[in-house]
Order: structure tokens, then sequence, then C-alpha cells
């Protein structure tokens, strides 16, 4: 049965989700997914689907700036890094989506109890 471990990384804190496990005679944990910043596994569930909504809002309101910039005659320069921002959330969007999935999946598994 999975749980929830906290690890300590300069000042902040940071959540896992683990499994202990017996390997080669020794207790092991194997990390199933970082929960960040997320205490439990709930908060999680509840946070993570306004990040990657707040991820998407930014990376369309980035795509906007880069049409905006095209069509005022800015710098090929600046509307490239106002694209690149938008393709690195849209990216980091993705990553969290599959998280949240993951961690779906673990739980229809019965890997964890809420």
């Amino acid at each position: 049965m999975a749980f929830v471990r906290k690890k300590r990384v300069g000042t902040y804190e940071y959540y896992q989700l683990v499994e202990s496990r017996w390997i080669e005679g020794k207790p092991r944990q194997k990390v199933l997914l970082h929960l960040g910043r997320y205490p439990t596994v709930e908060a999680a569930l509840e946070g993570w689907p306004k990040e990657v909504e707040g991820l998407r809002r930014f990376a369309g309101q980035r795509r906007r700036k880069a049409e905006r910039l095209t069509e005022n005659g800015s710098s090929q320069a600046a509307v490239e890094a106002a694209l690149e921002r938008a393709q690195k959330a849209e990216s980091l969007a993705d990553d969290v989506t599959a998280k949240l999935k993951k961690l779906h999946d673990l739980r229809n598994e019965g890997r964890y109890r809420a």
C-alpha cells in the first residue's frame, strides 16, 4: 500500500507518493509519483486541474501576444520568445495532466487509499 512521504530540500518541503517493497531482503521505497508541494493525494487531485487550466490560459495569452507582435511589426526574436513561453507552458500543462492521469490510475488499481 502506498503512502505520502515528506522530503525536505533546503527550506522547502516536497511530497511523494511511495510504496514500500522488499528487495534482496531489504526494505526499499519506490516513488510512484511526485506530488510536489501538495501534502496529500486529495490536495493534488484538487490542485492539479487548476494548475493545468492556468498554464493553458497563460499559453493562450502568450500566443495572442505573439500574434499582436507580428501584426505590429515587432522583431522576430520577440515573437519567438512569446511563442517559446507558450510552448513551455503547454508542455508543463501536459506533464501535470499526465501526472493527474497516473494518480487516477493508481487509485483505480487500489495502490493507495484516499
